[in-house]
C-alpha cells in the first residue's frame, strides 16, 4: 500500500472519529438541556409560589437526573407542604447516604430532615438530627432555636433553660426571658408535687420566683403544695403574697383561700381582703364580685345587690353578676325587677364561668394557662 492510500485511510478514518464525536455530543446535548431547562422553570415557579408547578417539575427534572441533589431537597420540602411527611422523610433520609456531598450541602438536608420530624411532631427524631448539624455547626442559631422548641415540647424543661439562657445575648435580652425560665420551673415543680414530692415542688416554685417575682402560676402551685402539707398558714401567706404582687390575677384563688380560711376560722379575713383590693382597684370586678357573695351567704342583700349594680356599671355584660342580681330580686320578693332582667338576658344565659382567650391566635380554655397549646406562644392570656 503507498503512503497515499494510507494517508488517505487516516483522514477518512479520522473524520469518521470526528462525525461520531459531533453526533455523540450533539445527543448528549439533548439529554442535558431538558434537564436544566426544567429545573430552571422548576425554580421560577418556586420563587413565585406556584408550588404545584414547580413539584411537577422537579419530579421531572429528578427522573432525568439522579445527580442534582438540590432538586430532590426541594422535591422532598414540597412533599412536606403537602402533607406527604412520609414521602419528604424518605426523599430526605435517601440523601444522606450520598457520600459525595459538601457540608453546606449535608447541613441543607439537615434542615429538611428537622422540618420534616417536627411537621410530624417527632421531637425525638429532630432533636438528633439538630444536634448533627450542631456538630457541623456549633454556631448555628436556627439549629438552637428550633432546639429549643422542641426542649419546650418534650417538656426537657432543664434543658429548654440552659438553651434560652445561653440564646439571650446581654443582660437585658436574658431580663426578658425570665417570665419564661420562670414558667420553666413550674412546669418541674408541677411534675414533682404530681408524684407527691411536694417539698421538692416547693423549692422549684421558689426558683421560678426568683426568676420572676410576679409569675402568678408560682404562687397558685406553692400555695397548694404548702396546702398538700397541710401547711395551711403558709398557704395563706403565700397567695396573700399574690395578692400583693399582682391584684389582677388574684380572683384565680378567691375560692380557694376562702376555703383555708374558712378551715381555720377566719372566715371573715375576706372580707377585708376585697376591700382591700376594692380600695386599690375599686373597678376590679371579681372582688366586687366575690364581696357580694359574702354579703349574700351572711343575708346582707342590700349591700350584695348594689355590689352586682356597680358591676354592672362597668361591665353591662357581665352574665354572673346579673344572674345573681336576678337571684337576689327572687329571694327578697322584687318578682318584676326579676322577671324583666330574665327577659333581658334570655338570648344571653350561658353556664357561670370563665374563660381565657389566647391575644395570639384566639384559642379558648375554661382553666388558666401559661403557654399556648394553639400557637406555641407564651404568657399569652393576659392572666
Amino acid at each position: 500500500m503507498s503512503p497515499s492510500h494510507i494517508i488517505s485511510i487516516f483522514v477518512v478514518s479520522l473524520l469518521i472519529l470526528i462525525l461520531i464525536s459531533y453526533f455523540w455530543l450533539k445527543s448528549r446535548k439533548k439529554e442535558v438541556i431538558p434537564s436544566q431547562r426544567l429545573y430552571l422553570e422548576a425554580l421560577k415557579a418556586l420563587v413565585a409560589g406556584e408550588e404545584k408547578i414547580a413539584f411537577q417539575r422537579f419530579k421531572q427534572v429528578v427522573a432525568e437526573d439522579t445527580e442534582n441533589v438540590d432538586a430532590y431537597l426541594k422535591l422532598g420540602d414540597l412533599f412536606r407542604k403537602r402533607g406527604q411527611i412520609e414521602k419528604a422523610l424518605q426523599v430526605h433520609n435517601e440523601l444522606t447516604l450520598r457520600y459525595d456531598l459538601s457540608e453546606e450541602t449535608r447541613l441543607e438536608i439537615f434542615k429538611s430532615l428537622t422540618e420534616d420530624y417536627l411537621a410530624a411532631e417527632d421531637w425525638e427524631r429532630a432533636v438528633s438530627i439538630l444536634n448533627d448539624i450542631l456538630k457541623l455547626e456549633n454556631r448555628n442559631l436556627w439549629a438552637k432555636r428550633k432546639l429549643l422548641t422542641c426542649y419546650e415540647e418534650l417538656s426537657s424543661w432543664e434543658e429548654a433553660l440552659k438553651l434560652r439562657e445561653e440564646l439571650a445575648k446581654d443582660k437585658q435580652e436574658k431580663e426578658r426571658n425570665y417570665p419564661i425560665l420562670a414558667l420553666y420551673k413550674v412546669f418541674q415543680g408541677n411534675e414533682l408535687t404530681a408524684k407527691g414530692e411536694y417539698h421538692k415542688g416547693r423549692l422549684y416554685y421558689k426558683e421560678a420566683l426568683h426568676y420572676d417575682e410576679r409569675c402568678v402560676p408560682a404562687y397558685l402551685y406553692l400555695g397548694e403544695a404548702y396546702i398538700s402539707d397541710r401547711r395551711l398558714e403558709e398557704a395563706i401567706t403565700c397567695w396573700r403574697k399574690l395578692l400583693e404582687m399582682v391584684p389582677q390575677s388574684g380572683y384565680l384563688i378567691f375560692d380557694r383561700l376562702e376555703e383555708i380560711l374558712f378551715e381555720i376560722g377566719s372566715y371573715s379575713e375576706m372580707a377585708e381582703i376585697y376591700d382591700r383590693l376594692l380600695k386599690d382597684n375599686p373597678k376590679d370586678i371579681k372582688a366586687l364580685q366575690a364581696l357580694a357573695t359574702i354579703y349574700e351567704k351572711k343575708g346582707r342583700f342590700d349591700q350584695a345587690q348594689q355590689n352586682y349594680k356597680s358591676i354592672l356599671e362597668i361591665d353591662p355584660n357581665y352574665l354572673p353578676a346579673q344572674l345573681n342580681l336576678i337571684k337576689i330580686y327572687q329571694e327578697t320578693s322584687q318578682l318584676d325587677k326579676a322577671k324583666t332582667a330574665l327577659e333581658e338576658l334570655s338570648s344571653k344565659l350561658e353556664k357561670r364561668g370563665e374563660f381565657f382567650i389566647c391575644s395570639k391566635c384566639g384559642y379558648e380554655s375554661e382553666e388558666p394557662l401559661w403557654r399556648c397549646p394553639g400557637c406555641k406562644e407564651w404568657n399569652s392570656f393576659n392572666i
